[in-house]
């Protein structure tokens, strides 16, 4: 196989280049995602949310984190420790 004809290297200067590209095209980017085992348009790497998704948002019950205690941390200041929160 010739250099040629090997894709660029992930994370290389032509590898960025080409994802510039590729994101600006919708028809490159389902390629893409096709080549990389996701449903083509699916949105896992080009964004976008389902139309059931934004249908059922409203009935999303959003909760809250319930208050935790803040970790103490220890420090040692001219030779003794002390407790911090």
């Amino acid at each position: 196989m010739s250099d040629a004809s090997k894709p660029p290297a992930k994370g290389s200067a032509q590898w960025k280049k080409n994802e510039k590209i590729i994101a600006t095209n919708p028809m490159l980017r389902a390629a893409r995602d096709a080549a990389e085992g996701f449903k083509a348009g699916s949105g896992i790497v080009t964004g976008g949310a389902s139309e059931e998704y934004k249908s059922q948002y409203d009935k999303i019950v959003w909760t809250k984190r319930e208050e935790a205690d803040k970790p103490k941390f220890r420090t040692k200041i001219n030779g003794k420790y002390t407790d911090e929160e």
